[in-house]
């Protein structure tokens, strides 16, 4: 999207106002972007380019299938095109779709519904235009030369301007939105309406997508699964209880306290974390495991040191506790890093 900017004339600058992401920031791919700081992009693009057509269309039209990483992987690599709708709204949060989702059947069709409630009101133009973009690229990568055209696209954007050159000449449509029609010549477009919606024939759900591959599809499955725990644990309630267990390292709290910071009962505690696949002690033990390493490999600390630090009484319960993280003992390991 920046360089879409920049291909307009906007600056850096102006592209990353308010962002909260600097460009050497933007240049590292560690770098988790959120779906505010994407959306403040998304401001910046439509205040800075406001006579720019069709702009969300543009950026959505820049993208490659590796931009979305393993999560389109996982879709194009399904056996059908059901498995790849399931596989592809279950882990939405590993892209950047900014629109909820949600696929609803009925007896004589299926249909995809975009939300857009939640996204500011003078954004939703960009952001769905851009995921009309998404949905073609990604239904040409996943049927290749096989159609996958939607019976009726509903939008509730506004139709698109006409212009007549002249009484002799036929009235042509000046929006970018013609390319949609060149796309999807079979496809009904409507426009104005109260929701988003791709209504697709019941049919073409059992279609078996050429690319499917059940090896890759369960690999790249299992990787999404184990991303979306990650993320889950960084910013979710497992997140909360992992920087409280940081916050109070060398006096451990037990299940009990730390429900009760959370005025949670240590059932109710419990049930949250496991509803994020995740438990205490599970979180206890990461955070340990992970600050020893840091301070072991780091900060060079002594073996004392790092057990008194993580609230261990003796240096041996430490030891025999690392040795479990990591298959090594503190002496074991900082060699193996030496080496």
């Amino acid at each position: 999207m920046i360089e879409l900017g920049q291909q307009h004339g906007l600056s850096l600058t102006q592209c990353l106002d308010g962002v909260g992401i600097d460009p050497v920031g933007l240049k590292n791919s560690e770098t988790l972007v959120t779906a505010a700081q994407e959306l403040q992009v998304i401001e910046n693009l439509v205040r800075g380019l406001p006579h720019v057509k069709g702009l969300g269309l543009q950026a959505g039209m820049r993208y490659q299938l590796t931009t979305f990483g393993i999560w389109a992987f996982a879709i194009i690599s399904s056996p059908t095109v059901r498995d790849a709708i399931d596989v592809g709204l279950k882990f939405t949060d590993l892209s950047f779709v900014l629109l909820d989702f949600s696929f609803n059947e009925t007896p004589e069709s299926a249909e995809i519904e975009m939300r857009v409630d939640h996204i500011p009101p003078h954004l939703r133009q960009f952001v769905v235009e851009r995921h009309l973009a998404i949905f073609m690229l990604l239904t040409r990568e996943m049927m290749g030369p096989e159609a996958l055209a939607p019976k009726e696209i509903v939008l509730t954007l506004d139709a698109p301007v006409s212009a007549t050159s002249g009484p002799d000449k036929p009235k042509t449509e000046t929006s970018p939105f013609s390319v949609l029609g060149a796309l999807l010549p079979d496809t009904r477009i409507q426009y104005g309406a109260s929701t988003n919606r791709f209504v697709l024939d019941k049919a073409l759900l059992a279609r078996p997508i050429p690319k499917a591959n059940p090896a890759t599809a369960a690999f790249c499955v299992q990787q999404c699964e184990a991303l979306l725990n990650q993320r889950r644990a960084q910013t979710g309630f497992s997140g909360q209880v992992r920087h409280f267990l940081l916050e109070h390292l060398s006096a451990m709290p037990t299940l009990q306290e730390a429900a009760a910071h959370f005025h949670l009962s240590p059932r109710t505690f419990g049930r949250r974390l496991e509803d994020e696949g995740s438990s205490f002690r599970s979180l206890a033990e990461e955070v340990r495991e992970g600050v020893a390493i840091e301070l072991l490999a780091t900060a060079r600390l002594s073996v004392d040191s790092v057990a008194e630090r993580l609230g261990y009484a003796e240096a041996a319960s430490f030891i025999r506790a690392f040795k479990r993280w990591t298959g090594k003992t503190p002496a074991q390991f900082r060699r193996a890093e030496q080496d």
